[in-house]
C-alpha cells in the first residue's frame, strides 16, 4: 500500500473523530498517539494533518504543534451564511442544464438520506455523507469549480457542528424534509421556489446550533 493511501485512511478517520468530537476545539492532536492508535508509522500521520489543514478542520501552530480548529459563533455564521449565498448560485446556475438523469440521481440521493433518518440507530454520519453528495451533485452541474472548492471548504470548517446539530430529531426530520422539496422544485422546474427553500434550508442550521447549545458545549 502506497503512502498516499495510507495517508488518506488516516485523514478519514481523523476526520470522523473530530466530527463526533472525540477530538474538541483547540485540543492538540499529537502524532504518536494517532500513529499507534491508527497502527501506522508517523509520516502518513503527518500527511493527513496537511490535508486536514487544507480543508480547515486543523491548524498548525509553529513550535507547538496541530490543534483542532477552533470556531466561535460568528465565525459560523459567517460559515453559513456565505454558503446559504453559495448553494443558492449552484441552485441557480445548475437549474439552466439539469437533465431527467441528474434529476433521477439527486432523487436517488434523497431516499439514500431518508433511509438514513429511518435506520435504528440514525446513521448521522451516513446522512452527512448523502447529505454532502447531494450539494457537491448540484456544484458539479453548476459548472462552477471555484464555487464548489469555496463550498467544500467552508463545508470542511462546519461539519462538526453539523452533526451536533442534526442529533436533534426535529432539525434532523426538517432537514430532510427541505431536501425532498428542493427536488421537487426542481422536478416542478421551479427555480424561485427550489432557490428559495435552498436558503432557508442551509440558514435553518444557525437556528439549530444554539438549541442544542453547540458552542456552549465547545
Amino acid at each position: 500500500m502506497q503512502i498516499e493511501s495510507i495517508a488518506d485512511l488516516a485523514r478519514g478517520h481523523i476526520q470522523v473523530w473530530i466530527i463526533k468530537g472525540e477530538y474538541q476545539p483547540g485540543q492538540q492532536l499529537k502524532e504518536e498517539e494517532i500513529a499507534a492508535r491508527l497502527d501506522i508509522s508517523r509520516p502518513p500521520v503527518r500527511e493527513a494533518f496537511k490535508m486536514l489543514e487544507a480543508e480547515g478542520l486543523v491548524i498548525r501552530k509553529p513550535r507547538r504543534g496541530v490543534f483542532v480548529t477552533e470556531m466561535t459563533e460568528k465565525d459560523v455564521w459567517e460559515a453559513y451564511t456565505l454558503k446559504a449565498a453559495l448553494y443558492e448560485m449552484a441552485l441557480e446556475l445548475a437549474l439552466n442544464s439539469i437533465d431527467e438523469f441528474q434529476i433521477r440521481q439527486l432523487e436517488a440521493v434523497v431516499q439514500r438520506m431518508e433511509n438514513c433518518v429511518q435506520a435504528r440507530p440514525v446513521d448521522l454520519l451516513g446522512y452527512q455523507e448523502h447529505h454532502r453528495d447531494f450539494h457537491n451533485r448540484i456544484m458539479v452541474i453548476s459548472g462552477h469549480n471555484r464555487l464548489k472548492k469555496i463550498a467544500a471548504s467552508i463545508h470542511n470548517q462546519v461539519s462538526r457542528f453539523s452533526y451536533q446539530s442534526l442529533q436533534n430529531k426535529s432539525h434532523l426530520d426538517s432537514s430532510v424534509r427541505y431536501h425532498g422539496q428542493i427536488l421537487e422544485a426542481i422536478k416542478d422546474r421551479d427555480g424561485a421556489r427550489a432557490c428559495k427553500l435552498m436558503k432557508e434550508h442551509v440558514l435553518k442550521a444557525i437556528d439549530a446550533f444554539r438549541e442544542t447549545n453547540a458552542f456552549n458545549n465547545n
